[in-house]
């Protein structure tokens, strides 16, 4: 079974609340679930970007969801493709808050790749990867609730 990988970026919809973030994560943590993709999504107050691999049917199914919710708009596809591995294999929605600085850099970086062979991680993934793992470098810690 082939492994497929995207990560976006969009914008939160104004006055989106703590309640609201609450759902949303709690919907995509199943719906991820049974689909059998994982990932994370990182938020900075006013933007999304979220990382999802798993099966190619998995994501068929999980992206769509994604690009009609109202929760966000403006979705913009950094990369996307093959990946020879999972980064995040026990996060069916891994969260956390980030700083608008940070989310920037990850965002402005360049998107070529993931990790893994037949390409090298590019320089985009490789800081989200850094984001993510803060300076102990573990890769899973745990999560921080984005709404409440």
């Amino acid at each position: 079974m082939s492994l497929h990988a995207i990560v976006y970026v969009s914008d939160a919809r104004d006055l989106l609340r703590p309640a609201d973030l609450d759902r949303l994560l709690a919907d995509a943590t199943a719906f991820n679930r049974v689909a059998g993709v994982t990932g994370v999504l990182m938020f900075d107050g006013r933007r999304f970007l979220q990382f999802l691999e798993g099966p190619d049917d998995g994501i068929a199914s999980v992206y769509p969801r994604i690009a009609n919710a109202r929760s966000h708009s403006g979705l913009h596809l950094l990369c996307e493709g093959t990946i020879a591995r999972r980064a995040f294999p026990r996060w069916t929605m891994g969260t956390r808050q980030i700083d608008a600085e940070v989310l920037s850099q990850i965002i402005d970086s360049p998107w070529s790749g993931f990790a893994g062979p037949p390409a090298p991680a590019s320089d985009g993934f490789m800081r989200l990867l850094q984001a993510w793992t803060g300076a102990d470098g573990e890769l899973e810690p745990p999560a921080v609730a984005l709404g409440s």
